[in-house]
């Protein structure tokens, strides 16, 4: 058994080469591609942070993980709100949604909405709160 399974891991030679072009790539196209690929959750948080990476492949990279892509998703600056508030509405996990509350680029309707959906942690009424600088109100 261990003996296939070291088989059918990736060199590291391989996996060196996936972290260079998710961090470093300019090539969107490949980055999608990358991203589609059976890669590691570190590969796919560099693809996420990469510049080039188009919005549908940030997309993607939170269908395939809310919880532990969702945060450097939204925190890039460089998205626009109506992209951080289409992925706000999809997103179900907890976790995800009291990250997304901290998108820099979220406006004031989606971080209302992430405030109020049903499985947002009340940390998440909490940053809203801060972020908007208004009075707490209970959930009703």
């Amino acid at each position: 058994m261990t003996a296939t399974a070291q088989h059918t891991a990736p060199h590291p030679h391989t996996v060196r080469t996936q972290l260079r072009i998710a961090e470093f790539s300019d090539d969107a196209e490949g980055l999608d591609e990358l991203a589609r690929d059976q890669v590691s959750e570190e590969v796919l948080r560099k693809i996420a942070h990469n510049p080039a990476t188009r919005e549908a492949t940030l997309a993607h990279l939170v269908e395939l993980d809310q919880r532990w892509l969702t945060y450097p998703v939204t925190q890039r600056r460089d998205l626009s709100p109506g992209f951080i508030d289409r992925i706000a509405r999809r997103l179900t996990d907890r976790n995800a949604i009291f990250h997304a509350s901290s998108a820099p680029n979220a406006s004031p309707e989606t971080l209302h909405y992430l405030a109020a959906h049903p499985s947002a942690p009340p940390a998440t009424l909490e940053m809203v709160t801060q972020r908007l600088g208004e009075r707490a109100t209970p959930a009703a």
